[in-house]
């Protein structure tokens, strides 16, 4: 349901399909349910597709940090809450809460995005008329998006498969995170969950198109991943930080 204007809310159960081998909420299913709030939150304002289709315009995400703070398992009952804020210059400010049923904050998601012309692919500083009503309250929620880089070595090829892309026919920002947990060994997934994840966008990636991955331990559960185009184009770098072991 809407709150209102600035906000927008939905409660939903996490679905087995979600959940990861330790019956965890995965990142990358986390980024969808924050994608839909966020999408239906701009529908039930009039920015749909059609008004971006009009304004030949669409908004790509620059960068995104997710936060864990307790776990989301199978079957738990989740409101997701998210709060669009006015543009920095030419960058929008969007967070995302998960809260449970008893009013715990178990995950919050800070996102930076830029809205683009469709036809020149340019970056819009001055925005329609019609997005300034919507878009401004100031940033609040901000978190640190540093991606601490390393010596990354490559570790497999990954490409922009038809059930990666979406709409825009390029790969969908909440695939990267998948790809990112992938390449953490899967025994240390089970004993320490993912409690940071952030993620620079720098370019697309074309659907059919693919890309190096390449990988960089950092020490004390932290990791470097940086995917690579031909001539050595970056597509992204994440950070992916594992919770500390249990003692």
């Amino acid at each position: 349901m809407m709150n209102a204007i600035d906000t927008f809310s939905e409660t939903f159960c996490v679905t087995d399909s979600e959940g990861d081998c330790m019956r965890r909420m995965t990142p990358g299913a986390v980024l969808r349910r924050a994608q839909q709030v966020s999408t239906d939150h701009c529908t039930a304002l009039g920015l749909d597709a059609a008004f971006y289709a009009r304004t030949h315009t669409a908004f790509l995400m620059a960068k995104m940090v997710l936060e864990f703070y307790a776990p989301i398992r199978i079957g738990d009952k989740v409101t997701a809450t998210t709060r669009p804020s006015e543009p920095v210059r030419a960058t929008y400010h969007r967070t995302n809460a998960f809260t449970l049923e008893d009013g715990t904050l178990a995950c919050l998601m800070d996102s930076r995005w830029v809205l683009v012309d469709t036809d020149t692919r340019r970056i819009l500083r001055h925005p329609p008329e019609a997005l300034r009503l919507f878009f401004h309250l100031p940033p609040s929620g901000e978190l640190d998006l540093k991606v601490d880089r390393g010596a990354a070595e490559p570790v497999g090829t990954e490409r922009a498969s038809y059930t990666r892309c979406d709409s825009n026919r390029h790969m969908n920002n909440t695939y990267y995170a998948d790809i990112v947990c992938d390449h953490v060994p899967v025994e240390m997934l089970e004993q320490r969950p993912v409690q940071r994840l952030a993620v620079n966008f720098h370019n697309e990636v074309p659907m059919g198109s693919s890309f190096t991955l390449l990988r960089a331990a950092l020490g004390d559960g932290n990791w470097y991943f940086l995917g690579q185009g031909e001539g050595e184009k970056k597509h992204f770098e994440a950070q992916l930080t594992l919770a500390p072991a249990a003692r």
